[in-house]
């Protein structure tokens, strides 16, 4: 099969599988078809399942590692419950791992799906929660209130900074040449390029791609620019079961925050708000640095604690969102203790053959990986053996988990956040 009739008849599986238009079909094939990523099951010339992956990188500037997202798996009714999928998965994991993918990840649709993966290696690795807001909701309001806890002087360059930014909406009627899209991908590349932790970049192709989706889902981008017309907040949004979503928010500063969710609010005046945040966004010391400026005890006490407490207190009702089958576990190990020095701990894992045992060890930085014979681990430490799965559950977990697992191995969450993904 050719390459254009393969593209031709996977795109047809896609659509009557999922119902997406056609032009969201082709917005997706024609972005990333790419017959290397692609996984088919052909029964007499026709295409009974297939899935398709996109390659990302995630971290920052300085380091990345490569994950392959999987999209887009189907399989005809009639050809369901055979193991075709199961072996799509195993195909293309295996050239992931070949091609120096450090895992693929995915987004099971529901709770049956979460428990099919999980049964094919796949690990619960991204979580977010779904911070909500009423109708009646006023965001200029609340960003007075915020005002009111900080000095005076403060309170009045802030409020006058916030009145000075401006705001816009892009939909797919005014997107066509819009001379603020490429501010708007300049400004979530100087974001990612600072990011921590395992966060998707996405590439310049990967934000026009989003942005046109965005546009052929009916959904709406908010932003808020500066006097000068950079853009300092951006909103990707679209609406859902009588609510706006706000799937992606990034922003430079707290008034740009405000003023942009104001804007969608105005935009939306009889909605209320589902504002969808990584499990990134719920710990407490981030929130009080973005929200304040500084870290307690600098920040104010009460309005910090309010907050603070109010946006930690939703982690513990962080859903997952993603799962993720890890092909290098020492990669992905390496790249947190590069971004960690201030880890220490050292763990005895299952390597893949039966008679052979990898010592990890992370201190100041390093990961040192040193095979064992079985014969090397005395008995004594067999009970410590952990398999390459345990580490990464223990790895991929929700981050408001438990202390008592980073004081009992040593290894703190890999903090995963995916984000505007085709899903």
């Amino acid at each position: 099969m050719n390459t254009s009739d393969l593209k031709k008849k996977v795109s047809a599986l896609w659509k009557d599988t999922f119902h997406d238009t056609d032009e969201y079909v082709k917005l997706v094939m024609n972005a990333y078809f790419n017959p290397e990523y692609i996984e088919i099951e052909e029964q007499g010339g026709d295409v009974v399942a297939s899935l398709l992956g996109v390659p990302y990188e995630f971290g920052n500037s300085e380091r990345s590692l490569r994950g392959l997202y999987l999209c887009g798996l189907a399989t005809k009714p009639q050809y369901r419950s055979r193991g075709i999928m199961t072996r799509l998965l195993a195909n293309i994991n295996r050239k992931a791992r070949e091609a120096g993918f450090a895992f693929t990840f995915l987004i099971p649709a529901t709770p049956g799906l979460r428990k099919y993966y999980h049964d094919r290696d796949y690990v619960n690795a991204f979580y977010r929660v779904i911070d909500n807001y009423t109708s009646l909701h006023d965001f200029d309001r609340e960003y007075e209130s915020v005002l009111a806890e900080q000095k005076e002087k403060v309170a009045e360059l802030k409020r006058k900074f916030y009145e000075s930014l401006h705001t816009g909406e892009i939909t797919s009627k005014n997107a066509a040449g819009n001379e603020m899209i490429p501010k708007i991908i300049e400004m979530i590349e100087g974001v990612e390029s600072k990011q921590r932790d395992l966060q998707i970049i996405h590439s310049r192709k990967d934000l026009e791609i989003i942005i046109r989706e965005n546009g052929v889902s009916g959904g709406a981008i908010y932003y808020a620019a500066n006097p000068a017309g950079d853009i300092t907040a951006v909103a990707f949004c679209s609406q859902e079961s009588g609510a706006l979503a706000i799937h992606k928010l990034y922003y430079s500063d707290l008034s740009s925050k405000f003023k942009v969710m104001s804007a969608a609010k105005r935009g939306n005046p009889d909605l209320g708000i589902h504002h969808y945040v990584s499990s990134l966004e719920m710990d407490r010391k981030a929130l009080w640095s973005r929200t304040y400026g500084s870290y307690l005890p600098e920040a104010p006490q009460v309005g910090a604690i309010s907050v603070a407490e109010r946006v930690y207190s939703l982690a513990a009702h962080a859903k997952m969102y993603g799962m993720a089958r890890i092909l290098n576990l020492d990669e992905i190990l390496k790249f947190q203790a590069e971004t960690r020095n201030d880890l220490k701990y050292s763990i005895l894992t299952k390597a893949s053959d039966v008679y052979t045992y990898e010592q990890i060890d992370v201190k100041n930085g390093k990961m040192n990986v040193r095979r064992l014979a079985a014969e090397e681990v005395s008995a004594a430490n067999w009970a410590h053996v952990m398999s390459k799965r345990d580490v990464c559950e223990i790895l991929f977990r929700r981050r408001d988990t438990d202390n008592m697992i980073t004081e009992a191995f040593g290894i703190p969450s890999i903090n995963g956040s995916i984000s505007l993904m085709l899903d």
